[in-house]
């Protein structure tokens, strides 16, 4: 796992460095910047798997950065001296919050957090390019509760909630950890559709579309459509009559 590290104070830097070294000797540092400005350049480049971002850097602040980015394909861990940025944090998926002075156990957890989620993508990337389509197919959905085996075949729907997922199937509704961007790398782009920042739809559940251009599910659920993705789903429904 290759680790970028955005932090404008030194001694920062040496103590994330530092207990990378202690706990996890695999992961690799690619870098270490101290600027927005830096950072971007840095990420572009190099693809981190895990940033450690202060909240306030020379040329702005974290938030900034991430704000500039296109889309972000990396875990955040947060690193700051102020706790009044944690809720703002959730908004971006981010995968910890450690509060400076950092607490080494704290630190441990936070990148086994990360580790634990990059394992679950690999195996999630092996399923699907083991298996194509969605027969015979299912995923793991975590919950608060617990973990549920959903079969994609029954899957109609699934909507965004801030960093959580609604899945709708046939039966159920579920509340998912996840977001659903994590989702739609996940399952078959030829069986799922994204027709609106919030929603993604199982292409042969769409019945039709109403006049005012939104899409009527086999559940009778009603679902917005994004005026980029209108022809698409207009072109999707002509081939499928």
């Amino acid at each position: 796992m290759k680790v970028l590290i955005v932090e404008d104070e030194v001694d920062a830097r040496n103590v994330v460095k530092y207990l990378l070294s202690q706990f996890f000797p695999q992961i690799e540092i690619i870098g270490e910047v101290a600027s927005v400005s830096e950072a971007k350049k840095n990420i572009k480049k190099e693809k981190p798997d895990l940033v450690f971002l202060d909240i306030r850097l020379e040329d702005g602040s974290g938030f900034d950065l991430l704000e500039s980015l296109q889309q972000i394909d990396f875990q955040i861990i947060f690193t700051t001296a102020y706790d009044n940025y944690a809720i703002k944090a959730i908004k971006f998926s981010a995968a910890d919050y450690l509060l400076k002075p950092i607490n080494p156990e704290e630190f441990k957890q936070a990148v086994n957090k990360v580790l634990t989620k990059k394992q679950e993508f690999r195996q999630w990337q092996k399923l699907k390019e083991s298996q194509s389509g969605e027969n015979n197919q299912s995923i793991a959905v975590k919950t608060a509760e617990q973990t549920h085996i959903i079969p994609i075949s029954e899957i109609i729907r699934l909507e965004a909630d801030g960093s959580y997922t609604f899945i709708i199937t046939e039966n159920t509704k579920i509340l998912a950890s996840k977001n659903l961007k994590y989702y739609e790398k996940t399952l078959p782009e030829e069986v799922f559709i994204r027709t609106h920042q919030s929603h993604l739809v199982k292409k042969k559940s769409i019945k039709g579309i109403t006049r005012d251009g939104k899409l009527i599910l086999s559940n009778n659920d009603i679902v917005p459509v994004s005026f980029r993705k209108k022809s698409i789903v207009r072109n999707l429904l002509k081939n499928k009559n």
